[in-house]
């Protein structure tokens, strides 16, 4: 009769024994792909940081570009409106500020360049004034959209790192998680008392399956 308590917590500590095996495997695989794969979606987000801040300074030399760009349009805008007033007063000087005028509009912007005839043809209409050469949907859009483009794909390179850079954070806790399921398993493997196996082993299942969750929800 002695025997058969014996009997049974030998073959509880076998029991015991395959689990914490199976646990060790298991959470030692998932402990190096959680670290491999923090350090993937680490690198991933510092990339696309890197990118999101080279093209944040691209949208602001653009910005800059077209500033500088549309103040000389302006400027060659009323000094050509100068000359049409001169004409007004000088019509027999007409041809010969006309040819003025289009030497000053060779020098502008592509969009200024190209509306300005047809603005010119129409008698310079000031009203509205969204139909004038500088303001424009068209000459707006050429002039400033590049820049507001680069600034467009650096803000969704910049929520795509900030993305990574969390699922990383996560991904870094649980490897701790099942660090911590590691060190309970290994205490478990190594005890030569039945309660203090059974204890560590069932801790060791719970971080791994807290891990799991953490991983489950908090990632994908």
């Amino acid at each position: 009769m002695s025997d058969a308590p014996r009997t049974r917590d030998e073959r509880t500590r076998g029991a015991l024994e395959i689990i914490t095996a199976i646990l060790l495997g298991l959470v030692s695989v998932a402990t190096a792909v959680g670290a491999f794969q923090a350090g993937q979606w680490a690198q991933q987000s510092d990339d696309l940081s890197s990118v999101s801040q080279q093209l944040r300074d691209r949208n602001l030399a653009l910005f800059l570009e077209s500033e500088n760009t549309a103040r000389d349009d302006y400027s060659r805008l009323f000094d050509a409106l100068g000359l049409y007033a001169e004409m007004t007063f000088y019509p027999e000087r007409t041809e010969a500020l006309t040819r003025e005028q289009d030497v000053i509009m060779a020098a502008a912007s592509e969009p200024l360049a190209e509306s300005f005839p047809a603005w010119r043809d129409a008698g310079y209409p000031l009203d509205p004034i969204d139909e004038t050469p500088i303001y424009n949907a068209e000459y707006q859009a050429l002039t400033f959209a590049p820049a507001q483009s680069y600034n467009l794909v650096s803000e969704i390179a910049y929520q795509a790192s900030e993305t990574l850079e969390e699922k990383s954070s996560t991904m870094t806790i649980v490897s701790v998680v099942f660090a911590i399921a590691l060190l309970l398993l290994g205490i478990a493997g190594a005890s030569s008392r039945l309660n203090v196996t059974a204890i560590m082993t069932g801790g060791g299942a719970v971080a791994f399956l807290a891990g799991l969750a953490i991983v489950l929800f908090g990632v994908f």
